[in-house]
């Protein structure tokens, strides 16, 4: 029966930040010195040995860190139910007790299971995906090189919740979901959970459920204005420059006369100037180091946009002790991705909190 350790690649180990190496060597009574590249093969080398506290570390963290996620759900009534036993029963051999190792020439284009294992201590599960993204060409000196690029995808599965978590971004979640289907031969049908419609789709609930801060939003102008033409975005900026030499020369009257221009007077009757001006533009983005909730500018401008993305800062306590974790929300394509590094832990807080 393959465990966690049977799914880890030497790449898995190389993404480690040199921290966590480092405490995986002294773990392994290893050398902790040089860099990167160098902890991982001192690790993998003496991986077969690796256990205890070492390979907790690890189990912790390895198919974490830096990472986007996507969510999905079946709609079968049923739920996700039966779903690894038709994993099993489906593919040419049990990824949960085999560990399939395809050399660069025979690596599928469409994302297939290589290995899965059950998660110790819960009801879930992991898989791990391969597909081939394409092919690297280099040349020394005359001789051209050829590398098959590929990525390993860890997805987590939770039956009894019924929750399918993705690793990955949202148009390789897509494709991994996709193959997921194909290798039950469409038994169950998936769509993507939307962990922001409980929460009225907005980033501010979401801020509040995670008891963080929000502290960048970008979208594009809410209510565009379909008529704004280019004379109308000539009219704003004389408008705007007028305003900037009545405060430097006290000049007002070429800041009535611009205020007045006959070529957007008429829609300023019935649309407020700011959505108007808003419109002339393709995304908006505001960005603070602290909360943006509560400053003037945001709180002026908010209304007015329809919000695409947003950063959110949390903290929680790992072990006793409390770190911030920063995330980027994709409103529109219901995925996000941690700024930095994130163990196992801090995926379950945000499971708990937002499924």
């Amino acid at each position: 029966m393959n465990t966690i350790k049977s799914l880890i690649f030497p790449q898995d180990l190389n993404r480690l930040n040199k921290a966590l190496l480092k405490k995986v060597c002294n773990g392994m009574t290893l050398e902790s010195t040089g860099n990167v590249n160098e902890l991982t093969s001192r690790v993998w080398t003496a991986f077969e040995h690796i256990e205890g506290e070492a390979l907790e570390v690890l189990s912790n963290n390895i198919f974490s860190g830096v990472v986007s996620l996507a969510w999905y759900q079946t709609t079968n009534q049923s739920g996700l139910t039966g779903l690894k036993q038709s994993i099993i029963d489906k593919m040419p051999f049990d990824p949960f007790e085999t560990v399939i190792t395809p050399n660069s020439e025979n690596i599928p284009s469409e994302p297939t299971i290589i290995a899965a294992a059950e998660i110790e201590g819960s009801q879930a599960y992991y898989l791990r995906f391969i597909h081939c993204t394409g092919v690297n060409v280099d040349y020394f000196l005359a001789n051209r090189r050829e590398y098959i690029k590929h990525e390993i995808t860890t997805v987590y599965i939770d039956e009894i919740k019924g929750i399918i978590e993705v690793r990955a971004s949202s148009a390789v979640a897509k494709k991994i979901i996709a193959g997921l289907a194909r290798i039950v031969d469409e038994e169950y049908e998936f769509k993507q959970f939307d962990f922001l419609e409980r929460y009225g789709g907005t980033l501010d609930s979401l801020v509040d459920v995670l008891e963080g801060k929000l502290i960048d939003a970008t979208g594009r102008p809410a209510g565009i204005v379909n008529t704004f033409e280019e004379t109308h975005g000539q009219s704003f900026v004389s408008i705007l420059s007028a305003i900037d030499e009545y405060y430097t020369k006290g000049e007002l009257s070429v800041l009535e006369q611009n205020l007045n221009s006959e070529d957007i007077i008429g829609t300023l009757e019935t649309t407020p100037f700011t959505m108007l001006l808003l419109s002339g533009l393709e995304t908006i983005g505001l960005g603070s180091i602290r909360e943006l909730r509560g400053l003037p500018l945001y709180d002026y401008l908010e209304p007015y946009l329809a919000k695409q993305k947003g950063s959110i800062i949390f903290e929680h306590s790992v072990g006793g002790v409390v770190q911030e974790y920063s995330i980027r929300i994709g409103l529109t394509t219901k995925t996000f991705k941690f700024n930095v590094f994130a163990s196992e832990h801090v995926l379950r807080y945000i499971r708990e909190k937002l499924i």
